[in-house]
């Protein structure tokens, strides 16, 4: 389903503001920064190819329904009456058309895009339908909001030449430092990769020296002991184990993140989850002598859940205090509502979280220094694990910190549904 927000002629005159009003629509509509930046950049060069070969037409922004998912996309379609591509396909794929000029502005427009679609019927004219996919967080929008964001674009006062010009600097400002922002999340990201890849040669050269010692020791001392063998068998084991959840973190991240992960909802009680997912963490939390205190919400919280997925989720939120808290530490573990939603809050008094990396403590392969000292297993990525699971709930989670030594607190939050009958 498609719904019109707003039409504008494209014409000689109407090119400058064209990109102004692009970049209205699309910051309305909820696209991002970068997203505005380069769905106005193609929309204004696709309106600039019909002004110069299609002797103008007309530009309409519509939002839709993906094909491919629950989410929306802002369309742009320019049309126009003039002799259209003969040579279409090629144009399409790079090549000269027929007039030798390669089709730069087509070619570098759907690059900036997530698709874009030229028709070019044989009787004349030109139809290029430009799509960019809303952000997975923004609001979704009914046909009411559409009107009126239509309402509110008809109501903006038309700019002079000097104030657009003006507007497209302050953008090629904002552009130029979003960039270099993006540049240094980029210099982070490689930084943490090449942690991450160091953390996984050490996790793995770990139980993997220990296996072949105990080979080794098998294969020179065939025959050993009961009592012995045992003990080495034991020995064989955890190492195994552990490799096994290493390889399993692994497969489910990218899982997670290529979105293959298939979500079996039903409506169950937080409290019940949050009281099974205790249960699976006794381990970790007697390997370190932790205090563990579990409040419980006094009524059922009933909420639309994939069970197993989200127990996973407050296991690995109990792990990880567990794991950055030292020995005879204290956790807490608190199910509680807030108005439409339920939440499970998880709490310790554990080496806490710096300043700097509490606003990527969700990001794929991050860990905090306290950790990499201490020697801690683990590969940094049970916490972004933890937010993809959740937000693909429909969820939220949050962390918060006073700072290293001084403990930390996550949060994960679910929209509450009727009672069931």
């Amino acid at each position: 389903m498609s719904q019109p927000i707003f039409t504008v002629p494209a014409t000689a005159q109407t090119l400058v503001a064209i990109r102004t009003c692009t970049r209205q629509v699309g910051q309305l509509v909820g696209l991002d920064h970068m997203q505005q930046t380069r769905f106005s950049t193609a929309v204004s060069e696709i309106a600039r190819n019909a002004v110069q070969h299609g002797l103008g037409g007309s530009l309409t922004f519509l939002v839709r329904e993906t094909r491919s998912g629950p989410g929306q996309s802002l369309v742009a379609q320019v049309t126009d009456q003039g002799p259209g591509i003969p040579d279409l396909e090629a144009v399409l794929q790079g090549m000269p058309a027929a007039n030798g000029r390669l089709p730069m502005g087509i070619i570098g427009s759907k690059r900036l895009v997530d698709q874009l679609i030229i028709e070019a019927p044989a009787a004349g004219g030109t139809l290029v339908r430009i799509e960019m996919a809303l952000p997975r967080n923004a609001p979704r929008l009914g046909p009411a909001d559409l009107a009126r964001l239509a309402d509110q674009l008809a109501r903006r006062r038309p700019q002079s030449p000097m104030e657009e010009v003006e507007l497209q600097n302050r953008e090629l400002l904002k552009t130029h430092q979003a960039l270099r922002d993006k540049q240094a999340e980029l210099e982070q990201a490689d930084e943490r990769k090449n942690q991450f890849v160091a953390t996984l040669a050490h996790e793995l050269r770990n139980p993997l020296s220990t296996l072949a010692m105990m080979l080794e020791v098998l294969r020179r001392k065939p025959v050993q002991e009961p009592e012995e063998l045992a003990r080495r068998v034991a020995v064989m084991t955890r190492q195994t184990t552990q490799l096994t959840q290493l390889v399993d973190d692994l497969l489910d991240i990218a899982r997670v993140s290529q979105g293959k992960v298939e979500l079996r909802l039903e409506t169950v009680d937080f409290n019940i989850l949050a009281t099974q997912a205790l249960e699976m963490t006794g381990g970790a939390i007697a390997a370190k002598d932790h205090a563990v205190t579990m409040d419980l919400h006094p009524a059922p919280l009933w909420v639309k859940a994939d069970a197993g997925r989200i127990k996973q989720v407050i296991c690995n939120l109990v792990q990880n205090s567990a794991r950055y808290t030292p020995p005879r530490g204290a956790i807490a573990v608190r199910v509680g509502r807030d108005a439409d939603w339920g939440f499970v809050e998880v709490a310790d008094n554990g080496s806490g979280i710096a300043a700097d990396v509490l606003p990527h403590i969700f990001g794929l392969f991050v860990q905090g220094d306290a950790t990499r000292a201490s020697g801690e297993g683990g590969l940094g990525v049970g916490l972004s694990l933890v937010r993809r699971l959740v937000q693909d709930h429909g969820g939220t989670v949050a962390a918060a910190s006073e700072g290293a030594g001084r403990g930390s607190r996550f949060t994960v939050a679910l929209p509450l549904v009727a009672t069931p009958a």
